[in-house]
């Protein structure tokens, strides 16, 4: 009985936002830039409810994790846990600032360097 209910309780965790963005910032982002969503960042500080926002926000996709309900029940489960973590993830987001999704990076905005010059 306690086995079953320990396994249920870490799959439920394994797709809470706020568990992929502390355990492993760069998957969370990684996952993000892959879903081509319109975040350029998400904060450190309830970051789980920041990464399910940008996942239900970004294009319509099929497959895991892009089902409109459950990203809103996870967002909710986000919110506690975020609570929870938040002093570790404050200082995080003092230290380190906002966490930037790949494809909105500033360098990848910006033209490459020309060369020759015009005249």
């Amino acid at each position: 009985m306690k086995l079953g209910i320990g396994i249920m309780i870490a799959a439920i965790l394994s797709g809470c936002g706020t568990v992929q963005t502390v355990s492993s910032e760069s998957k969370a982002v990684g996952d993000l830039a892959e879903w081509n969503s319109y975040c350029p960042t998400i904060p450190r500080m309830y970051s789980g409810v920041a990464y399910q926002f940008c996942n239900l926000t970004g294009p319509e996709r099929t497959g895991i994790h892009s089902d409109p309900y459950a990203i809103l029940v996870d967002m909710a489960a986000s919110g506690v846990a975020d609570t929870v973590v938040l002093p570790y993830t404050s200082y995080k987001q003092y230290k380190h600032g906002n966490m930037v999704i790949p494809s909105f990076s500033p360098q990848m905005l910006q033209e490459p360097a020309q060369s020759g010059s015009s005249q």
